[in-house]
């Protein structure tokens, strides 16, 4: 098991497409935080929710030279 942050809310267990996003997102090194770690009420940072995203976020990391933290990050890839 891994602490994925304080602003992490799990999918339904049904959702694989879900959870191979929380997958590749906490593969990347990322965590589901808002900009203050102790999780108080601050807007939390994008996080891709489907896989589908994360392919689209990859496609622009690979075309931009980002890393996969970098590209999972972004609230629009384009």
């Amino acid at each position: 098991m891994a602490f994925a942050g304080h602003d992490f809310a799990a999918p339904r267990k049904t959702k694989d497409s879900e959870w191979a996003a929380v997958a590749a997102v906490l593969a990347a090194g990322l965590r589901y935080e808002g900009f203050e770690p102790c999780g108080c009420g601050q807007e939390p940072k994008y996080r891709p929710h489907t896989s589908a995203q994360v392919r689209a976020r990859r496609r622009i990391a690979a075309r931009h030279g980002l890393t996969d933290a970098e590209a999972l990050a972004l609230r629009d890839p384009a």
